[in-house]
């Protein structure tokens, strides 16, 4: 036996907000553990009874796709977690709406869906868990897309604020350049003395990054911790920690490295 849905829009409350709906048969019973509605009765969300005032019990005026409006008794109200906010019986969405489909059906019987079934629906069975799984995928998907793009701006201010500075501090030296060079100093000597200050600048910024930002992810952590009563650990994506600090140490140098040899070249001719 297949529970299937039929998603749909009906409009409700004085304002007349549209509401995400579907039109649902005996099976709903047996997927949400909630009575299915029959005749003039609907099932609606605790956040959708809370903004009309909707109790179990009352009527509920609702307006549908074809302008037509009709009261409805409200003989359930579920928790938000629901996929719709509205759930109405599968033949009164289809008087209403001819157009509804079925976004998904739910297989209630241990026996496999027979094929040729699946075919003519052009569907594909998973399993719960593989349902599951597919939504969190997409909402990982768009969360590692949205922190790559948070990511890759807040890196690329911090490269070019890291070389910018390194630059001008390294054009405003030429003075101690020459100091070390009448030291005795060599070329390739005073370079490399610049790479390793750059160096220490750059690893010094990197721990203090990590050390401005502990406390907040820290107490994000517990935070989510004590709200969600679950295990929740600190993470640190280390492998993009890791290419921003060396992105920060190569073009640190080079941005030191560069001036600074021209500035030993002019005073090598002079």
């Amino acid at each position: 036996m297949l529970a299937m849905r039929l998603a749909t829009t009906v409009y409700g409350g004085d304002g007349e907000a549209a509401l995400s709906a579907a039109g649902v048969a005996s099976g709903f019973a047996q997927v949400y553990a909630v009575p299915a509605p029959r005749g003039d009765t609907i099932v609606v969300t605790a956040a959708v009874a809370d903004a009309h005032g909707w109790r179990k019990g009352r009527a509920a005026p609702l307006t549908f796709e074809d302008g037509r409006t009709r009261r409805s008794r409200v003989t359930a109200v579920v928790d938000d977690s629901m996929p719709y906010q509205v759930f109405l019986p599968r033949d009164l969405v289809r008087d209403h709406d001819p157009s509804a489909l079925a976004d998904v059906a739910y297989r209630t019987t241990p026996a496999p869906t027979p094929t040729r079934l699946l075919a003519g629906l052009r569907a594909d069975e998973v399993s719960v868990e593989a349902y599951a799984a597919s939504d969190d995928a997409e909402e990982d998907r768009l969360v590692w897309i949205f922190t790559l793009m948070l990511v890759a701006v807040s890196a690329g201010y911090t490269v070019i604020a890291v070389a910018s500075t390194l630059l001008t501090a390294t054009a405003g030296r030429v003075r101690d350049f020459r100091v070390l060079r009448l030291s005795g100093a060599t070329p390739p000597q005073v370079l490399l003395a610049l790479v390793a200050e750059t160096c220490c600048v750059v690893t010094l910024g990197a721990a203090l990054g990590l050390a401005a930002a502990a406390p907040a992810l820290f107490g994000t952590v517990h935070g989510l911790r004590e709200e969600l009563g679950l295990p929740v650990e600190s993470s640190l994506a280390w492998p993009w920690l890791t290419a921003v600090v060396t992105s920060c140490l190569l073009l640190g140098t080079m941005a030191t490295v560069l001036p600074a040899r021209g500035a030993l070249r002019r005073m090598r001719r002079a």
